[in-house]
């Protein structure tokens, strides 16, 4: 049997730290959810010039941990499985499966020639490297790190002038939520 939903048709503004406390008071879900924002920007998508697509990492992060692979010539620290050029054939026959084995994989950009034979498995999972989201790079450290301490990819829809993205595991104290939501409004800004 479902539960009635009652719902209030009266607009009431808040703060932001008292609309995280409302979110916050108001989940009923037994799972540490993810706190999610969407943005309207008021412009016209069909300017490509007013299209916007960064990376940010967030001050607090995001509460999620991703496994990272990486193709790069030199050993990476932080690399949760670390690739080599044989292991692109595993790619290819998807004995090592994106989403599974990993969430993200960032490659130097001399292997990106070789890594084009598993585009029809990587991409469609989301994992293909991309220098605009700064999974293919030279300073592979730094990427992996970022990715670590919670960057987050932010891009409007290709259809309309809105992003979509998280800024933060439920369970955060409030102030950093807060500060998270500041520091992505900051950079569309």
């Amino acid at each position: 049997m479902r539960k009635e939903v009652k719902r209030s048709k009266e607009i009431k503004l808040y703060k932001l730290d008292e609309a995280i406390d409302f979110i916050k008071k108001n989940s009923k879900t037994k799972f540490d959810p993810t706190l999610e924002v969407h943005l309207n920007l008021n412009f016209d998508k069909k300017k490509q010039d007013q299209n916007i697509r960064f990376t940010l990492v967030l001050p607090h992060g995001t509460g999620k941990t991703k496994k990272v692979a990486v193709l790069a010539s030199k050993k990476v620290q932080n690399a949760d499985l670390e690739l080599s050029e044989t292991d692109i054939e595993k790619l290819e026959k998807s004995i090592l499966k994106p989403k599974n084995d990993f969430d993200v994989l960032i490659a130097e950009p001399k292997f990106m020639p070789k890594l084009a034979k598993a585009a029809r498995i990587l991409g469609p999972a989301g994992v293909m490297p991309n220098p605009k989201n700064g999974t293919v790079t030279d300073d592979v450290e730094k990427a992996v790190d970022q990715v670590k301490k919670g960057r987050v990819e932010v891009k409007t829809e290709p259809t309309a002038p809105v992003i979509h993205t998280i800024i933060g595991k439920l369970s955060f104290e409030t102030p950093d939520l807060s500060e998270n939501f500041r520091e992505l409004y900051s950079s569309i800004k």
